[in-house]
């Protein structure tokens, strides 16, 4: 009887003993449109234009699964030959040349290149007097800054300040705060 539970002990113990070496199982890494990094264990959940960029990765034997409260642990961070930088918003201004309404994109003449911004739902558009813009509403020739984050090739606009809109509207804004301040003197 002792020989089957010390049987029966000892198998439980190299049971625990092996599950970490056990676990190493497969996933996939892409980075969509807003820059987030999603992951998942189904290849069939990587939306089909992300397929070409999803890359394979493997959970490290020696380690467990990790929660969802803990970040990434450095085995699954992206593999890069390049250093790691700090991202940093840039800014970058010139005059709308091309919109396309379809793919929101938008096209800027900058001083010394032109730039296209793939513009998200996310992405904040407004008038240097704070006004919320519609994408609808962008047009060539409307003077923009835009604030951005590179990674590479991607280039994922974070706000687009509108310094003049078609139509006389930053005139007409400028005479409206003409006339306060004139009442406020009054």
């Amino acid at each position: 009887m002792r020989k089957k539970v010390f049987i029966l002990v000892l198998s439980v113990i190299l049971g625990l003993i092996m599950i970490p070496f056990l676990v190493h199982a497969q996933f996939y890494k892409w980075i969509d449109d807003k820059g987030d990094i999603r992951f998942t264990d189904e290849y069939s959940n990587i939306p089909e234009k992300y397929l070409p960029v999803a890359e394979t990765q493997w959970f490290p034997k020696e380690s467990s699964l990790p929660s969802i409260e803990e970040k990434p642990t450095p085995a699954l961070a992206p593999k890069s030959s390049e250093p790691l930088v700090q991202e940093t918003p840039r800014l970058f201004s010139g005059v709308i040349n091309k919109v396309d309404y379809g793919a929101r994109t938008i096209v800027v003449t900058g001083e010394v290149k032109d730039m296209a911004f793939l513009v998200s739902e996310g992405t904040r558009i407004e008038t240097d007097f704070g006004k919320n813009v519609p994408f609808a509403e962008l047009k060539t020739a409307m003077s923009v800054t835009i604030e951005y984050m590179e990674n590479g090739d991607d280039i994922h606009p974070l706000s687009i300040r509108v310094s003049t809109m078609p139509g006389g509207f930053g005139k007409k804004q400028k005479e409206k705060q003409e006339e306060r301040r004139k009442a406020r003197k009054k």
